[in-house]
């Protein structure tokens, strides 16, 4: 035998390994119940009482303002960002009407700036347009002017708007009058101007009827002069009135030519001469027969007439009070 065997034999035998699964299953299970885990055990769960827990909504309903809600420090919180936001949303409605407010204000005065500019344009480039867009004036009458020439009819409108403020003033264009060419004498302006007038009565009954006509007369021997008469009439209210323009003064060597240019068999020799002053004039002076009496005073005819205009609509304007 050799060493080795020798050592060998003088080892005790092994001894029985220790089962550890059957020490575990041999526990009894008094001990594992007693050691559980408290939470895990469901007779303790339900023998405790607990609160069903509760909803408790932000923003309520409109009929359930009153409903008491159990209050908690989370529902407080909640409330209180409730009320804050509701603030806010108060705020931001008030700020969106204030600008709502403001932009409708806001567009409608743009709206008006543009129709001022619209109707600006459209009466600059017809001054009879004035009308349709001030329908209203005094005593809800209109001025007719038995005429449709554009200086006469704007002249007078002008003037009547002056005083009246508001005023409707339209032409219409008198049938030819039995009368000279050129009046001459106040006597023959009156009685062209009361035929002006009544022609165009046939057609409108009511309101006032201006009529226009220019003459020339020699109040002094050798010294002629151009006036305009406006003669309006108001045959309902009983109102006859007459406004002169400006002088203007005439050379007396033109008032020769026309006379000495008129037939003796002039029908309406009565009442002036067969050609206009404004024709020799204008042909003299080399303007429009329209611009002779600036030339000669300075004063358009226009202006003239526009000043007489304003004078009649006072005078009417006097008597209708």
């Amino acid at each position: 035998m050799s060493k080795a065997d020798q050592l060998l034999s003088k080892l005790p035998p092994p001894t029985q390994l220790p089962s550890f699964v059957t020490d575990a299953l041999k526990e009894p299970s008094s001990r594992s119940t007693q050691q559980a885990d408290p939470v895990l055990n469901t007779t303790d769960m339900t023998s405790q009482s607990f609160h069903t827990p509760m909803f408790s909504p932000v923003i309520t309903h409109k009929n359930e303002e009153n409903f008491d809600v159990p209050t908690s420090p989370s529902s407080e919180s909640g409330t209180d960002k409730s009320v804050k936001s509701e603030q806010t949303s108060g705020n931001k409605g008030d700020l969106f009407n204030w600008m709502r407010g403001s932009s409708s204000s806001i567009f409608s005065m743009v709206a008006e700036k543009a129709k001022n500019s619209v109707d600006a344009v459209l009466t600059t480039l017809d001054p009879q347009m004035k009308d349709a867009f001030n329908p209203n004036t005094f005593d809800g009458t209109d001025v007719v002017v038995a005429s449709e020439k554009e200086i006469i009819v704007s002249a007078v409108r002008e003037g009547f708007q002056k005083v009246f403020g508001k005023s409707v003033v339209r032409g219409l264009e008198a049938p030819d009058q039995p009368f000279a060419a050129q009046l001459v004498g106040f006597s023959a302006a009156s009685k062209a101007t009361k035929y002006r007038i009544d022609s165009v009565r046939l057609h409108v009954v009511k309101g006032p009827v201006v009529a226009f006509e220019r003459f020339i007369v020699e109040p002094i021997e050798s010294k002629w002069y151009e006036f305009g008469l406006l003669k309006l009439n108001d045959m309902e209210r009983n109102i006859d009135l007459e406004v002169y323009t400006q002088s203007v003064p005439v050379p007396t060597s033109i008032v020769s030519l026309i006379n000495d240019d008129t037939p003796k068999d002039y029908e309406h020799i009565s009442t002036g001469f067969s050609i206009p002053v404004a024709h020799f004039m204008a042909s003299n002076l080399k303007v429009h027969p329209s611009e002779w009496q600036e030339i000669m005073t300075g004063v358009s005819q226009r202006s003239s007439l526009l000043a007489a205009s304003v004078s009649l609509a006072m005078s009417y304007k006097n008597a209708l009070e």
